[in-house]
């Protein structure tokens, strides 16, 4: 049986692989030309490299299934699952040996999205920001807004030796009112805090306003520059361990996390789901036998994975607005897709 798993194993792999050549050649051309004229060549190409994985993650359940399909169906066609079914094998040990080979595309999923895609992305703004004049202040992508008790601090960008720039600080009462609004064009954080470089003040009393521009100002807001970097990245770019950290943060700090925790499950769930669709494919190779050939079988294929990912985008952006817990909004197309699946390989049995 250790030659069945490797045998089936193996088509599978190779049959995914094709299909992921096929489509990352799509997907670095179009990465390219959009880019183009952008930077020189040679960053161009290394900008395109680095952002790959990030472009290909987010079909990569469709490659799974398509190439899985490709794999099963040509061993269908073959004949050799109707002699291995012949020859005594059970569909569920042929599930179980497509499993395997399932589980190690989960892994390959599951290292894209912890370790390749943050930090391609990371290096790769990296590149744009030097394109642009930036190399000597590694600015955010973006300003970033962060809440610490009663106090809304704004960030600019962070500077190689970890000092922060156009930082805008609003300090509130208990009712939410105004109190005084700080910015300063640099500070430096510190066990203590945040020293502003250089601050203007302005108090917000009943009656009147007062300004204030002293050379330094300590305030009492701790900023780790690692937080800093993670709010400035899109959730569905960060890693899980990223996203629960930044999770804690915010809860520590009593801000909203639900869009921070649905994309930590869709991290949990990401791989399960490419298994699934793995083991998916096997049924649906044995349907084909009588209904089709490969183009057919793929072109459905195809259809069941577009329609399988805008299911899966339209829950989870829509469930938690309906209220639906993150974790169920991440994994509910994936776990309806399991009842048909068992119940397909259990009838075949």
């Amino acid at each position: 049986m250790k030659r069945l798993d490797v045998h089936i194993g193996r088509s599978v792999l190779a049959g995914t692989g094709m299909v992921a050549l096929v489509v990352g050649a799509l997907v670095v051309l179009a990465r390219l030309l959009r880019e183009m004229g952008s930077f020189g060549w040679l960053q161009t190409l290394v900008y395109v490299a680095l952002k790959t994985p990030s472009d290909m993650v987010v079909v990569l359940p469709v490659i799974t299934l398509l190439g899985a399909l490709l794999a099963l169906g040509a061993l269908a066609d073959g004949r050799e699952l109707v002699v291995l079914r012949c020859a005594g094998v059970s569909v569920l040990r042929l599930a179980a040996a497509v499993s395997m080979a399932g589980i190690v595309l989960a892994a390959i999923t599951a290292g894209i999205n912890e370790y390749l895609e943050p930090a391609g992305v990371d290096m790769a703004n990296q590149i744009k920001r030097a394109a642009k004049g930036d190399a000597n202040a590694q600015l955010l992508a973006d300003e970033v807004w962060l809440r610490q008790g009663d106090d809304v601090v704004k960030i600019g960008g962070i500077l190689p030796d970890q000092q922060v720039t156009d930082v805008t600080i609003y300090r509130l009462d208990d009712e939410g009112r105004l109190q005084a609004a700080l910015h300063a064009p640099r500070a430096r954080p510190d066990d203590a805090g945040l020293l502003l470089h250089k601050p203007h003040l302005t108090r917000i009393q009943v009656d009147r306003t007062t300004t204030e521009a002293p050379a330094q100002l300590h305030v009492d807001i701790r900023l780790d520059t690692d937080i800093l970097q993670l709010a400035a990245v899109d959730p569905e770019r960060q890693s899980s361990f990223g996203l629960w950290r930044y999770i804690r943060y915010l809860q520590a700090n009593n801000v909203d996390t639900e869009d921070y925790q649905l994309a930590l499950w869709q991290n949990l769930v990401s791989p399960f789901t490419v298994w699934l669709l793995t083991v998916f494919a096997l049924p649906f190779a044995f349907g084909s036998q009588r209904s089709g050939g490969s183009g057919q079988r793929l072109f459905f294929g195809g259809l069941f994975g577009l329609v399988f990912y805008l299911v899966n985008e339209v829950v989870a952006a829509s469930g938690v607005v309906y209220g639906l817990p993150p974790w169920l909004a991440a994994s509910l197309p994936t776990l309806l897709l399991l009842i048909p699946t068992g119940y397909w390989i259990r009838r075949l049995n």
